[in-house]
């Protein structure tokens, strides 16, 4: 059985695709870029002080029992929070462009339902006012679903708000049909020395354990000079191998997995309305595989790779509400991004063949009438000394419309690298198994949600993300890999700016 990313053909609407034509404005802020030197130049009065103004969830002049059990039961983001996100500071020429991108320093901390930086004249002179309201932070996660006359279920707690800090903990336990998991994680930003933050993750299985690591320094503003992370994994689990379409596994595999990464920017250009910035990364990755129960020496293959990227992007952010979260303010970058790269796997680094993996990203937006729209593409490819070994190129396009605060309509179109036609569908309640045909006549089970509305004779469009499958060869054998397998959910620090 083969779980994949599944698309209708190619095609996926939102809950309002019509408006797109409706001529409706989304009510967005639009926050401009203003040039830096121009925006704190000799003329700029002096800043005299900064107030910091932090609500909680519900404003004082709410009074009610709700408001009253709300504020007293959530801890109100610390005032030293706030100001170490801050790129003004009193006695500097105030500069509007570092108060925009303070602002989206805060919201991105996810933790803020409003946040509003404004200037004011005192007797003292020029103040510069920061005010941030509080969102309800605590979230229980609980899902339950029954398939095949089994039942999967998953329970935890998860606190983003952690003591007014800005940390992230979480404590999950999941039960599903091949394994029970304990899952705890962990995220402070600007741990140390103000400027390297700490993330933590480790799965305790049933049938294996999960360990992960990072420390890093991201770009703090476009501005920011010099970024880097450093992360490792460790991971001792349980594959399940799956055989011409059949649900059950035919056999079982235990493998060990390790990796290290570091990788590492420098701004070769920054400003607030852009950058071009030059960064390296490197791994050394241990994968291997053994039938479950062997009892002799367990094999140590230790591969590297390493390789430079260059990202170039040009900003425009506006301010959105509804569109990734609930009655949070996002800043959404409808400028341009383009990002190159290029991972050197040789045969020196213990690969069977010299190899080299190229990589191209792109993303664009703008506003429509209606609110705003962005395109994003990939092309990446591993190349050996016989020539392309295997390629993915993705295509994809969202539209955003809001017609009135309380409602939002995404339409998205996704390009898939395989389409094939359903012949069976079978509604087990919490899964739908689509037994599609694809061009060469083999048969892909795809499992999706309980709730696709996918029907026989459909063409579908099958996104298949290499990075996250194992693969193996006819007799059996793992293949290997030089990019990446991010089980972890831990994201290079250096790759985009932290606004």
């Amino acid at each position: 059985m083969v779980s994949l990313a599944i698309h209708r053909p190619l095609l996926r609407v939102g809950l309002f695709p019509l408006l797109l034509a409706a001529g409706i404005c989304l009510p967005l802020s639009a926050q401009a870029v203003p040039d830096s030197a121009a925006a704190a130049d000799s003329t700029s009065p002096v800043l005299r002080g900064v107030e910091i103004i932090p609500r909680d969830i519900f404003d004082p002049d709410e009074t009610g029992w709700v408001a009253r059990l709300g504020n007293a039961l959530h801890i109100q983001t610390r005032p030293s929070t706030i100001r170490r996100e801050l790129l003004f500071h009193p006695g500097e020429p105030f500069d509007s462009a570092k108060a925009a991108e303070s602002e989206r320093n805060l919201r991105a901390l996810g933790v803020f339902r409003r946040v509003l930086i404004d200037t004011v004249r005192t007797d003292s002179g020029l103040v510069a006012r920061v005010l941030t309201k509080d969102g309800w932070s605590t979230q229980i996660d609980y899902r339950f679903r029954s398939a095949g006359g089994q039942v999967e279920f998953t329970i935890g707690l998860v606190e983003s708000n952690l003591l007014g800090t800005a940390s992230s903990a979480a404590v999950r336990y999941s039960k599903d049909t091949d394994r029970s998991t304990v899952a705890l994680a962990f995220r402070r930003p600007r741990l140390f020395a103000g400027k390297i933050g700490l993330g933590a993750q480790y799965e305790d299985r049933s049938d294996g354990r999960l360990n992960a690591l990072i420390l890093e320094q991201p770009f703090f503003s476009l501005a920011t000079r010099h970024a880097f992370s450093i992360s490792g994994e460790d991971h001792d689990e349980r594959v399940l191998r799956f055989f011409e379409g059949q649900r059950v596994a035919r056999d079982t595999l235990t493998r060990r997995y390790s990796i290290g990464r570091v990788a590492t920017a420098w701004a070769l250009r920054a400003s607030e309305r852009g950058f071009l910035r030059l960064g390296a990364q490197g791994q050394v990755r241990r994968d291997d595989f053994v039938p479950e129960g062997f009892t002799g020496l367990f094999p140590n293959t230790v591969t590297a790779a390493l390789g430079p990227y260059l990202v170039w992007s040009r900003a425009n952010f506006l301010v959105a509400r509804g569109f990734a979260g609930f009655t949070r303010e996002e800043d959404v970058d409808l400028g341009a991004t383009v990002r190159v790269g290029l991972m050197a796997a040789p045969k020196a680094f213990g690969y069977d063949r010299d190899g080299v993996a190229p990589l191209l990203t792109a993303r664009y937006g703008m506003r429509i009438p209606l609110g705003f729209a962005y395109a994003e593409a990939l092309a990446g490819g591993l190349y050996d000394s016989a020539g392309l070994d295997s390629g993915s190129v993705q295509l994809a396009a969202t539209a955003v419309v809001q017609p009135r605060r309380n409602q939002v309509g995404i339409a998205h179109i996704e390009g898939g690298d395989v389409t094939g036609e359903v012949l069976v569908a079978e509604r087990l309640g919490g899964d739908t198994y689509l037994y599609t045909q694809i061009a060469d006549g083999v048969m892909l089970v795809v499992q999706a949600d309980g709730e696709n509305p996918t029907r026989v004779h459909d063409r579908i469009g099958i996104v298949i993300d290499g990075r996250v499958c194992h693969l193996f060869k006819q007799d059996g054998s793992a293949v290997r890999r030089s990019r990446r397998h991010p089980l972890a959910d831990i994201k290079d620090p250096t790759a985009h700016a932290a606004a």
